[in-house]
C-alpha cells in the first residue's frame, strides 16, 4: 500500500427517506462519526462533506455526489470514504464504474469502510458481490413499495402526485381522496360535449388554444419538463387522455403510466389491462353514458389523421368478407377547368395487399353510401319511433345485442367442431373395420373424441342459458330511451353521438349490398 501520498479526504453521506424512518444505525450523524474515527486514526487531511439526505441509491443524480465529482474534477480532493458501499449507490453498475473505473482513472482513492475496501489494498474483498447486492436490495425495496401503492389504489385511494385535469387533493380532510376542482370541471363537460357531437380533437385542440385557455400543466403550475417552443398549446395527447380516463365517470384509474425500470425515472404508458380502476371511488364529472359514447366513436376513430375529412360513418364500415374495416378516401381532379372531388369507400385489407387477392375492392362513392344509410334510419324512424315496438326494442339495446351476436357465433363454432369430431369417430371406426388399426387404437381414439364432444355439448348448453338470460335483460332506465326517441323526433342534421348510440356497424359485401347492425333487437 502506498502511503507516500498526501490524501486530502471527502467525506459522502447518504441517507434515503426508507431507510431514515427504518435504521437509525445508518444516520448522517452515525456515518459522519464513524468515518471520522477513521481520519483521526490515519491522520489524513479534511477538506470537505458532501451530503444527500433522503436520496435513493439507485438515483446518482444528487446534489451532493454531483458536488463531490466537481471537486474531484478540481483535483481539490483526491480520496473519497463512505461508510460502505451502499451508501456510495445501489445500482451495481454505476456504483462499480465509479468504485473500478471513475476513481482509478482519475487517481481517487476511495474507501468504504464497513465492507473493508481500500482501493490501494489488493488484498480487499471482491466488491463486484457486494455491488449486486445492493442491486438486488433496491429492486427488492422498489418492487415492495410499488406492491404497497397498488394496494392502495385498488382500494380506491388516490396515491398521485397532482390530480387529473379538473380534480383536486381532498387536503383538509383526506389527501388520498378525489374532489371535483369546480373552476376547470365544464372545460372537461365541454370536451365531452364537442367529441360526442362529432368536433375532432384537433378542433377541440385549437378551439382552447385560441381562447386563451390555460393547459392543464399551466392550470396545476407544474413546472418539470422542458418547455417547448409550443408550450401552452392545447395538445390532441392531453384531450386523449381526458377522453379515455374512466376516472370522469366516478372510476378512479390509476397507473396509466409507470416507470420503464427502477433504475430510471423514464415513465411510459401502460396498456389498459395493467390500468388500476376503483369503481365509483371518485366523484363524476360526466355521467357513464356519456364517456361510453365518446369511447364508442374515439375508438371508431383514434388511427385516422386529424387532418382528415370527417365523415359521418367512418368507423362504423365493415367489409363482410374479410371483416377488415372500409376507408373512405378523397380523390380530387380538374374536369373542364372545375374542381372536381369524390369520396370512394375501399376494403382496407384489399388495398394494402391488392396483388395477394386476399379480398375485392368494395368501391363505392361514399356520399352515395350517406345518403343511403340515412335514409333507411329514417324510414326505420318513421316505421317505428311513434310505436311502442321501437321503445321496447331500444329498452333491449346497447352492448346486450354485441353480446347475444357473439355467443351466437360462438356456438355455431362448437356445433361445427362438434360435427368434425363425429366425422373423425366414423373415420376411426371405418379405418377398424378395413383393419387399418387394432380395436384398442381405436377404443382410444373414441373414447378421447367422445370426451371432448361431452364437453363441447356442456359448452352449448352454457351458451344456451347465457342467451337465455340476455333475452330476458331489459334496461331499466327508461328516461334514457326516451331522450334518443326525442333526439330523433327533432332531428335535422345527424351527429355521431347520436348514430353511436344506435348502430354498431354498416356491413358491405362484394357486391356492394349494405346491411345496418343496429345496437338495437331488429323486428324488420
Amino acid at each position: 500500500m502506498n502511503t507516500d501520498e498526501i490524501y486530502k479526504v471527502g467525506i459522502y453521506l447518504r441517507l434515503s427517506k426508507d431507510e431514515a424512518k427504518d435504521r437509525e444505525s445508518v444516520s448522517i450523524a452515525n456515518q459522519r462519526e464513524y468515518i471520522w474515527d477513521y481520519i483521526k486514526e490515519n491522520q489524513l487531511i479534511y477538506i470537505d462533506e458532501y451530503i444527500d439526505d433522503g436520496f435513493s441509491g439507485g438515483n446518482f443524480d444528487r446534489d451532493g455526489f454531483n458536488r463531490m465529482i466537481g471537486d474531484i474534477e478540481s483535483k481539490k480532493i483526491n480520496m473519497v470514504i463512505t461508510k460502505d458501499l451502499s451508501r456510495l449507490g445501489r445500482d451495481h453498475i454505476e456504483t462499480g464504474y465509479y468504485a473500478e473505473r471513475y476513481f482509478p482513472e482519475r487517481r481517487i482513492r476511495y474507501v468504504a469502510l464497513g465492507d473493508r475496501y481500500d482501493s490501494l489494498d489488493f488484498n480487499s474483498h471482491n466488491i463486484l458481490m457486494k455491488f449486486a447486492y445492493n442491486d438486488m436490495y433496491i429492486q427488492d425495496i422498489s418492487q415492495k413499495i410499488i406492491e404497497i401503492l397498488n394496494s392502495k389504489k385498488k382500494n380506491g385511494l388516490f396515491m398521485g402526485g397532482i390530480a387529473p385535469y379538473g380534480y383536486k387533493r381532498d387536503i383538509a380532510n383526506d389527501k388520498h381522496h378525489l374532489i371535483i376542482d369546480e373552476e376547470v370541471k365544464n372545460i372537461v363537460i365541454r370536451i365531452f360535449e364537442m367529441f360526442n357531437n362529432g368536433i375532432g380533437i384537433q378542433t377541440i385542440c385549437n378551439t382552447f388554444t385560441n381562447e386563451k385557455i390555460p393547459i392543464p400543466s399551466i392550470y396545476q403550475k407544474q413546472t418539470r419538463g422542458n418547455k417547448s417552443s409550443t408550450f401552452g398549446i392545447w395538445k390532441a395527447k392531453t384531450i386523449e387522455n381526458i377522453l379515455t380516463n374512466p376516472t370522469y365517470m366516478g372510476d378512479l384509474t390509476q397507473r396509466r403510466e409507470k416507470k420503464v425500470s427502477y433504475k430510471s425515472k423514464k415513465r411510459v404508458r401502460t396498456n389498459k389491462s395493467e390500468w388500476i380502476t376503483a369503481k365509483g371511488k371518485c366523484p363524476a364529472i360526466v355521467d357513464k353514458e356519456t364517456f361510453e359514447i365518446a369511447q364508442n366513436i374515439y375508438n371508431k376513430n383514434k388511427n385516422r389523421s386529424q387532418k382528415s375529412h370527417e365523415y359521418l360513418f367512418r368507423g362504423f364500415l365493415v367489409c363482410k368478407e374479410c371483416g377488415h374495416t372500409i376507408s373512405i378516401n378523397e380523390y380530387k381532379w380538374k374536369n373542364k377547368g372545375k374542381q372536381v372531388v369524390r369520396h370512394i369507400c375501399y376494403c382496407n385489407y384489399y388495398k394494402k395487399y391488392t396483388r395477394y387477392n386476399v379480398c375485392t375492392p368494395h368501391k363505392m362513392d361514399y356520399d352515395e353510401l350517406e345518403k343511403e344509410v340515412l335514409k333507411d334510419i329514417q324510414e326505420m324512424c318513421k316505421k317505428y319511433l311513434l310505436t311502442s315496438n321501437f321503445e321496447t326494442l331500444l329498452k333491449n339495446n346497447d352492448k346486450t345485442v354485441k353480446l347475444q351476436y357473439n355467443l351466437k357465433m360462438k356456438k355455431t363454432r362448437v356445433e361445427n367442431e362438434i360435427k368434425v369430431q363425429n366425422t373423425c369417430i366414423d373415420r376411426a371406426l371405418n379405418d377398424f373395420y378395413k383393419e387399418k388399426i387394432t380395436k384398442e387404437v381405436y377404443t382410444r381414439q373414441y373414447n378421447l373424441i367422445n370426451d371432448n364432444i361431452k364437453r363441447m355439448i356442456d359448452d352449448v348448453k352454457k351458451i344456451d342459458k347465457e342467451l337465455l338470460l340476455l333475452k330476458s335483460k331489459a334496461t331499466k332506465d327508461d328516461s334514457k330511451y326516451t331522450k334518443i326517441i326525442q333526439e330523433y323526433l327533432e332531428w335535422k342534421n345527424p351527429t355521431k353521438k347520436l348514430l353511436s348510440a344506435l348502430i354498431e356497424r354498416i356491413e358491405i359485401d362484394e357486391n356492394l349490398k349494405v346491411k345496418i347492425y343496429y345496437k338495437i333487437r331488429s323486428l324488420f
